[in-house]
């Protein structure tokens, strides 16, 4: 696991230098460079497999290639055998070399063959060509800016801002962050910063371009299996992924919330592996409302697991909060980022590697969204004089709390979409903010440089596309192909990333992905329970209660602080004033969300996390233009200087 960076078309060693050195906490074990005429390649290293000789960049047998990487290839020792048979010399057992040897064999197609996790530059002096390579579900980010005949690239944006002297922002990617939660790929935060989408390789030659697709999931839906020949395969694959995850010369861990999906895991684990730590993050006071620590508690008892637990206490990390966006280089809507950013540290005091259990929702429907499309079926069936008259009256009359329940928020969504048709009810289901407030938050000037200002064009092209296909397929199209890489995949890396912490997920595994997706859906969700299949097969590794557990999901009580003692902060960092200055938001807009949440009315915690992460990423980014945000605190945050109680200190224990 490393970061990597470079560029080509140009010298500069000292902007190489800096590039590497702004993504030290990716890889805080070696750093290694490769310079040439016009070519110039960088990586910081965490020292996963190989660790005496795995030092990159790697090359050939006659140092014609060059290669630096970031991620694991989880099948390279059955590849490494495959190339030694074809005659090819290994000087190191390091899974990178495999990649440069790949490439020798097979060319363009080396990516074909590798099944991981990655973010890949190659580059091959004979032809001056750079190839940059991304793995097909997007567990690892690959950034690029191209600007004329030059091109730059890195694991983060930091890498290629640290040599732009001015920077502007795309209006579009404000629309389509306040829409969905996140940008969908080629698009940044950056004009003139992009990144390759998952499945994709950037091959530049000779001063020219092009991106192409090496890999797409199975569109067609599978109709030769039976149920429990489906469970039965799934159980294999399940087993596979996990235990190829466990590759690694040092000691792996696991993320435990006591869900399904991190339970199940940690027992795979447990299968080829003696001991195991977990770990949990979880709060104490008015926030334990929050917490799963139970849960995770006992399903490492019963697994026989080490488990560590982190308690964090009832005070907000709102201190952080410069810290966290200067990790993503962009804004991010996820508030619980502060609690995998807190967990990733705690755990690499014990492990440099750590399982989770991302991805389990999206491919298996367990979001609530997807029992809606069947509930959606019987709720219209009520006349619609109940539904109107009776149904939205009551519901809309609901208080939305943010202690923890988001029972009548998601009503709310729910009967929004009553008379809408499947695919405009599900885009309203998946919005961030609905089309109306979105349209009253965002400022004039950057609405009229979007190509859409409404920033859903991309998701309704998917909901409502005529392609022959189920709806269920193209729900599973938003889910995997955006919603996973762009928001749940990169938020777990940059968390855990920060902290030199390698995060792997054995559920995004591609094979497993494809198969699993391309199943019927009746086989994942049957009716409106959700993870159907998952939960069927899980039952032989886990208890039913835990396999059965209604969803909860890993929350933050981030809404209930900005009405207590964040609501100074709030109402500071977000006046009318501020706003304006900033130039990215309607004044008025976010004034009306703000008094709507501190008021009961909305449960607006999620979407105020996100604004004012948009507005704190403007201020860092683009008024102060920071190179090196990693001293950057909420005092040098425009509106955000207070007096503030310090946070106790979190209090961690081991449990056998």
């Amino acid at each position: 696991m490393c970061g990597i960076t470079g560029y080509v078309g140009f010298n500069d060693e000292a902007l190489l230098k800096r590039m590497c050195a702004s993504i030290e906490h990716r890889g805080p074990d070696e750093d290694g460079f490769f310079v040439a005429d016009g070519v110039g390649l960088a990586m910081r290293r965490l020292s996963i497999i190989d660790l005496t000789t795995g030092k990159q960049p790697m090359t050939n047998e006659d140092g014609t290639l060059r290669v630096v990487f970031n991620g694991e290839i989880y099948n390279y020792q059955v590849l490494t055998n495959q190339l030694k048979s074809a005659g090819h010399r290994f000087s190191t057992a390091s899974d990178t070399e495999t990649i440069v040897h790949l490439y020798e064999e097979h060319g363009l197609d080396f990516a074909t063959h590798l099944r991981g996790m990655f973010g890949i530059a190659l580059w091959d002096s004979n032809r001056r060509r750079l190839v940059l390579a991304r793995d097909r579900i997007g567990e690892k980010p690959l950034y690029y800016k191209i600007d004329g005949q030059q091109i730059l690239f890195g694991s983060e944006p930091k890498t290629i801002l640290q040599s732009q002297h001015h920077r502007a922002v795309s209006p579009q990617a404000v629309c389509q962050f306040l829409a969905a939660g996140y940008v969908p790929a080629p698009g940044t935060f950056y004009s003139g910063v992009q990144k390759l989408a998952p499945g994709e390789m950037l091959v530049w030659e000779n001063g020219k371009s092009e991106v192409r697709r090496y890999w797409q999931r199975t569109q067609t839906q599978r109709s030769d299996l039976s149920f429990a020949d489906a469970c039965t395969e799934l159980s294999e694959r399940l087993d596979e992924s996990v235990r190829l995850c466990l590759k690694s010369d040092v000691e792996v861990g696991a993320f435990l919330s006591g869900g399904l999906d991190s339970s199940v895991m940690v027992a795979l684990m447990r299968k080829h592996e003696a001991n195991v730590q977990t770990f949990a993050v979880g709060y104490e006071g008015l926030a334990e409302g929050f917490n799963e620590l139970n849960y995770a508690h006992k399903v490492a008892e019963d697994l026989g697991a080490k488990h560590h637990e982190l308690i964090l206490g009832p005070v907000s990390s709102i201190e952080l909060l410069p810290k966290i966006l200067w990790h993503y280089d962009e804004p991010h809507g996820e508030p619980t980022s502060v609690l995998v950013y807190l967990l990733s540290q705690f755990t690499r005091k014990h492990v440099k590697v750590a399982v989770g259990g991302t991805g389990g929702d999206e491919i298996f429907y367990g979001y609530p969204r997807h029992g809606g499309v069947r509930m959606l079926q019987y709720y219209r069936w009520l006349p619609v004089w109940m539904r109107k008259g009776i149904v939205e009256r009551i519901v809309n009359r609901w208080p939305e709390s943010t202690t923890g329940s988001r029972f009548a928020k998601r009503a709310k969504r729910f009967v929004s979409g009553g008379t809408l048709p499947l695919p405009e009810a599900y885009l309203s289901w998946v919005s961030m903010l609905s089309a109306e407030v979105r349209d009253g938050l965002i400022a004039d000037a950057v609405k009229n440089e979007a190509y859409d200002p409404a920033g859903d064009a991309f998701l309704r092209d998917i909901l409502c596309a005529d392609d022959g296909r189920r709806f269920m397929q193209r729900v599973t199209d938003v889910d995997v192909n955006g919603y996973l890489p762009e928001y749940q995949l990169c938020y777990m890396d940059r968390m855990s990333m920060a902290g030199g912490l390698e995060v792997r997920a054995p559920l995004c595994d591609f094979e497993l992905v494809d198969f699993v997706t391309s199943l019927p859906a009746k086989y994942r969700i049957k009716g409106t329970r959700s993870k159907h299949i998952f939960k069927t097969v899980a039952t032989q590794w886990i208890d039913k209660d835990i396999a059965e557990r209604k969803k909860v999901g890993f929350d933050s009580p981030i809404g209930q602080w900005f009405k207590g003692e964040l609501q100074e902060f709030v109402t500071r960092f977000l006046s009318k004033e501020h706003v304006a200055r900033t130039g990215v938001l309607n004044p008025s807009g976010v004034e009306k969300m703000v008094s709507e949440h501190l008021a009961g009315h909305r449960d607006y915690s999620l979407q105020l996390w996100s604004v004012i992460a948009l507005e704190a990423w403007h201020r860092m980014y683009i008024e102060d233009g920071i190179t090196d945000g990693s001293e950057y605190t909420i005092r040098d945050l425009r509106g955000g200087a207070r007096e503030s109680v310090q946070a106790p200190a979190p209090k961690a224990s081991a449990l056998t």
